[in-house]
């Protein structure tokens, strides 16, 4: 029989939940779609902006060349324009933007990559502040009139007032890892009354089908238990328990370790007196 303090409980997480995932967003990205700058005429639909060039609004390119596609050439996702992180060879946009230290931010973008060029697989690096991140296309199911657009998220913890973001290819080719209509979210500032440095981010990917990722940064060293609930309170299992250096820390998961069966459940961060909580769906 179910413990009477479950209900309680089950009550508590679950509205703590779901005022989690109200959080109110704007993006505080500049030209994340990229339609301001240059003008580019459409008889030359790809136009190169060189390493250290500002012409694109907002943004600076470093390490190498990239390049601006019109939709002269091959279908954005939204808009007239996209751009591809490299030119003669690999190269990067960055941008630095105004944050609260200690909260967590997602960056929401498209990524794609030129048909039938090579490498196959395009390899894009992410960095913003102390958290870098690597993610991959294939370019084999896109056309230049369907791009085969396909969105992804990272998140990142802002280590002080400024945080600059930084997308990079990581290929040794003049077709490199293609992005669009990006846009970067608070969607976490820890709670209220608590160090502005205790945040915990939404579960990625939501819905989880086969792994998740937990993120949460600490304001300071200390003990954490970090576990996940169903909708009824029962604890279905615990991804850690242990002290922690402050600073941001990321933890993956398996929902079939615990054979969790398609529904919502909670994932609860334990902190000294604190407990903050984050919602999200397992499917099959």
């Amino acid at each position: 029989m179910r413990s009477p303090h479950l209900r309680p409980l089950a009550a508590a997480l679950l509205v703590a939940g779901l005022c989690a995932a109200h959080a109110v967003r704007a993006d505080v990205l500049a030209n994340g779609n990229f339609e301001q700058g240059p003008s580019i005429p459409q008889a030359n639909p790809i136009l190169s902006v060189a390493p250290g060039g500002t012409a694109l609004t907002g943004w600076t390119v470093v390490g190498g060349a990239i390049n601006i596609i019109t939709d002269g050439y091959w279908v954005p996702l939204s808009g007239q324009r996209s751009v591809v992180l490299s030119s003669s060879g690999p190269g990067g946009i960055e941008q630095a933007f105004p944050t609260a230290p200690g909260a967590i931010y997602r960056l929401t973008f498209w990524l794609s990559g030129e048909p039938f060029s090579s490498p196959t697989i395009k390899h894009l690096r992410l960095t913003a502040g102390a958290t870098t991140q690597d993610q991959s296309y294939d370019v084999t199911l896109a056309w230049h009139w369907d791009m085969a657009w396909s969105q992804r998220t990272f998140d990142f913890a802002a280590t002080g007032s400024t945080t600059t973001l930084r997308l990079a290819s990581m290929d040794a080719s003049p077709w490199g890892p293609a992005v669009d209509s990006m846009k970067v979210e608070l969607v976490s500032a820890g709670v209220p009354g608590a160090s502005a440095t205790l945040a915990f981010a939404p579960v990625t990917p939501d819905p989880v089908r086969n792994h998740g990722r937990l993120a949460f940064t600490l304001a300071e060293p200390g003990h954490v238990r970090l576990a996940v609930h169903d909708i009824q309170g029962r604890q279905v299992a615990l991804l850690a328990n242990a002290d922690m250096d402050a600073g941001p820390h990321g933890v993956d998961f398996a929902p079939g370790a615990w054979n969790a069966r398609p529904g919502l459940y909670l994932a609860t961060l334990q902190v000294a007196a604190r407990t903050l909580v984050r919602r999200f769906f397992v499917v099959p």
